[in-house]
């Protein structure tokens, strides 16, 4: 394929590809999980049919109304795996708000696939994320259950993160020993901390990302294969209550981070999920470097690393877009939900792309979309 980078707009529900044998690439529509089909690296897509099952059979089932956070992956084994997420069945048949995460992966090349099988409980808030096998073959899923305490605002809201485990390729799924969350107020309050993402380093270690309302990003880690994990703890990475993505490099064992890096000032102002920025990390995550912006809002000022000298506080944002005073442009770009694929030398990232505007003193909102933005791992390294 060729290497020369280059940015398109898509449908805002795409979902980020996997190569496939021929040279083609696969994504889906998680609206109605159908097929979509590259044959010049990206550049422009074919609509196929729905995920079948060997009997012909659509993958999802009858009653499927709606994916929510859906990857694929490539499987050591050669084989392509899929998780996505389904609305379970509320009250007199009608669709809940919570949603159960499924896993089902094709030996043919995406032609059929397996019969899904449940990882997560029934009757749970639970929202898992991004699906990853580590170097000894585990597949392994983050997710995070959402609970209310009693409080104000900052206390109404918790996560507690975990992670399944499978060590049999998908056909069973065993959840973690230990369930992850920020402590605030000495303890004596759980504050938000969740969409965890999961990256094996170099030397075998998990290390997981989540988002939180602390303006840093929160860390564990674990050193037996994801079953139990380090206390949870704020890092060194200035971010906005917005998800991030982690990932290896598979040709230099590095990580990557893509996540909407912002300032107080943005964060106050609206402008916590504009920017996205890239940082490679060549230490498992201990230390951060070659930062890059990738997308941000016209008119939003230039940043490499944001630094923040005052200690990590709970920061919620007023409002996911600035209010008219205080818009720089003519419009406000919202570029958030990274998503990050690698193709042979080639990163594929994608997200979402909103555009706003006020028109006499009303907010109007214009595109919404996706963003698949394709380049070479080294221009993640030229960063200064």
């Amino acid at each position: 394929m060729e290497s020369q980078p280059f940015e398109i707009d898509l449908i805002r529900t795409f979902v980020e590809p996997v190569a496939l044998k021929d040279g083609r690439l696969l994504a889906l529509d998680r609206e109605d999980m159908s097929a979509l089909l590259s044959s010049d690296g990206g550049r422009t897509w074919d609509r196929g049919g729905p995920l079948l099952d060997v009997r012909g059979g659509a993958v999802v089932g009858e009653a499927f109304t709606r994916a929510y956070i859906v990857n694929l992956l490539r499987l050591r084994s050669g084989e392509i795996a899929l998780k996505f997420e389904a609305q379970q069945e509320g009250p007199g048949g009608a669709a809940s708000p919570q949603v159960i995460a499924y896993f089902t992966k094709s030996d043919d090349e995406g032609a059929t696939w397996s019969d899904p099988v449940r990882i997560t409980p029934l009757e749970t808030p639970s929202n898992a994320t991004w699906l990853i096998e580590t170097s000894e073959g585990n597949l392994l899923l983050p997710i995070e259950y959402a609970y209310s305490q009693s409080g104000g605002d900052r206390r109404a809201k918790m996560s507690v993160c975990t992670v399944f485990i499978s060590a049999d390729g998908g056909r069973s799924w065993q959840e973690s020993s230990d369930g992850l969350w920020l402590d605030d107020d000495g303890g004596a309050v759980k504050g938000l901390c969740e969409v965890p993402v999961v990256a094996e380093t170099v030397d075998r270690r998990l290390l997981m990302f989540m988002r939180t309302m602390y303006q840093r990003i929160a860390e564990t880690t674990s050193d037996d294969g994801g079953n139990t994990w380090s206390p949870v703890r704020l890092n060194d990475l200035v971010g906005s209550n917005a998800e991030m993505y982690l990932a290896r490099i598979p040709s230099t064992g590095d990580l990557l981070c893509v996540w909407n890096q912002a300032s107080g000032s943005e964060i106050e102002t609206g402008f916590y999920r504009a920017r996205l920025t890239a940082a490679i990390s060549a230490d498992g995550g201990a230390t951060w470097g070659s930062f890059r912006t990738l997308a941000d809002s016209p008119g939003q000022a230039q940043a490499g690393r944001i630094e923040d000298p005052n200690p990590p506080s709970y920061l919620r944002t007023p409002t996911a877009v600035p209010p008219e005073g205080y818009m720089v442009d003519e419009e406000f770009h919202m570029n958030r939900a990274p998503r990050v694929s690698f193709v042979e030398d080639d990163v594929y990232v994608t997200y979402t792309h909103r555009r706003y505007r006020y028109v006499d003193g009303e907010r109007v909102q214009g595109h919404d979309g996706v963003k698949l933005r394709v380049l070479p791992v080294e221009w993640f390294y030229s960063g200064k």
